[in-house]
């Protein structure tokens, strides 16, 4: 049997479909409750429906990230032909990406011919962060956990040229040009695995005026100050920026940009075009290239 609210749940349903039978303002007042529940129902259904489309366009993504707008537009998250700036926005909102195959996407080269998609996606995804308030090795570690790098050096080099350029923009103090801001990040993150990696041996691993050493002459006419290079170093000796993921290691390493600063420099000094080697090797960080290890 029905309990009375359901009875008059159902008069009142019934009643309005009928003139026949008066409606009580009690009866009214479920008809009232009644249609919220279903109206509340269909959301549910509908916001279920959505996060099984968001969850299959996510995965198509991770799957293949270079055809993975294909699959939001699809799936409504994103309209056919959207710009770099909602692409970017769909991409920071869909938590179901894989970090790794958003890492991959956000780097992917354009083609020679045809708009700058990916760079101007890229770009516009990297400018979502705020960076004013912080130093450029605490930026990094915000920034880095956002996605996982890609194995790859040039990739690599894609995702850090876009970073530099908008950490620059919110602090162009003390740097002359955003180049400065590039080659000090790379700097970082070579000496976060530099000091971190299990790889290189403990006397091997780079010291403070290595670190001061790299960063001579990579800022116009003038050194970044050394106060700020020396918190930045035992910042990073204290706490290792993670990356996400594995396979980055080999790549951010000192060899693994050799390919930047027009190849090798000798022994311990890297040269115009390299970089410092482990220990305490000299050389300023002009391109990125390879100074050897052992005492500049």
């Amino acid at each position: 049997p029905l309990t009375p609210p359901a009875e008059r749940s159902r008069r009142a349903l019934c009643a309005t479909a009928s003139s026949d039978e008066p409606v009580a303002a009690g009866e009214a007042a479920d008809v009232a409750g009644l249609v919220e529940v279903h109206r509340l129902v269909e959301v549910l259904r509908a916001t279920k429906a959505r996060k099984r489309r968001v969850q299959t366009a996510a995965a198509e993504f991770n799957r293949k990230p270079g055809k993975g707008t294909g699959a939001l537009v699809r799936a409504g998250i994103l309209a056919e032909g959207a710009a770099p700036v909602e692409v970017a926005a769909a991409l920071r909102a869909t938590a179901a990406i894989d970090k790794a195959a958003l890492g991959e996407f956000l780097s992917l080269p354009d083609p020679k011919e045809g708009p700058p998609f990916h760079k101007e996606t890229l770009d516009a995804f990297v400018s979502g962060f705020d960076f004013a308030a912080y130093r450029i090795d605490e930026a990094l570690r915000i920034f880095l956990q956002a996605f996982r790098l890609p194995g790859e050096a040039q990739k690599i080099d894609r995702v850090m040229e876009a970073f530099a350029g908008a950490y620059y923009h919110a602090n162009p103090d003390p740097f002359y040009h955003q180049d400065a801001c590039y080659v000090l990040a790379f700097s970082i993150i070579m000496l976060n695995t530099d000091l971190h990696s299990t790889k290189i041996a403990a006397e091997n691993k780079m010291t403070l005026p290595s670190f001061w050493r790299q960063a001579e002459g990579i800022n116009g006419s003038t050194d970044l100050p050394q106060e700020m290079l020396t918190t930045i170093y035992h910042a990073i000796k204290g706490d290792e920026i993670r990356m996400l993921g594995g396979g980055e290691e080999a790549s951010l390493s000192r060899a693994g940009w050799t390919h930047l600063g027009g190849g090798e420099g000798g022994g311990g000094d890297g040269g115009v075009g390299g970089l410092g080697g482990g220990g305490d090797g000299g050389g300023g960080l002009r391109g990125v290239g390879e100074g050897g290890g052992g005492e500049g």
